[in-house]
């Protein structure tokens, strides 16, 4: 049973820090779209929003990206932090998990003949 529950805080841990690293990429491409739409000439920015419905994927998901606040690229970026510390630790502490190691019946026993 102990075995079990070593692999599932493993395993949680893993997805959990897993989450955190995914969201560390998504904010980063966020700010790296902001960042792009930002050095595009004003007209041409005015163009894009103006025939937005008009506009491919990534372009229409660069200029929605440019209206997202500074604050929640902060917040998603300290959530994803936390996920990656938290998740780091539950994987590394899950395996130091000891059972009970109780000297009864079951235990080994040696013979001296």
């Amino acid at each position: 049973m102990m075995r079990f529950v070593r692999w599932l805080l493993v395993v949680i841990g893993g997805i959990l820090a897993g989450a955190g690293l995914a969201l560390h990429g998504q904010v980063a491409l966020a700010r790296y779209m902001k960042g792009e739409v930002d050095r595009t000439f004003v007209l041409w920015r005015a163009l894009g929003q103006a025939t937005f419905a008009f506009q491919g994927g990534e372009t229409r998901v660069a200029l929605a990206m440019k209206e997202v606040p500074d604050e929640a690229l902060q917040h998603s970026d300290r959530a994803a932090w936390v996920l990656v510390i938290v998740g780091g630790l539950i994987s590394v502490t899950g395996p130091l998990m000891h059972g009970h190691r109780g000297g009864g019946s079951k235990g080994r026993t040696s013979r001296a003949s």
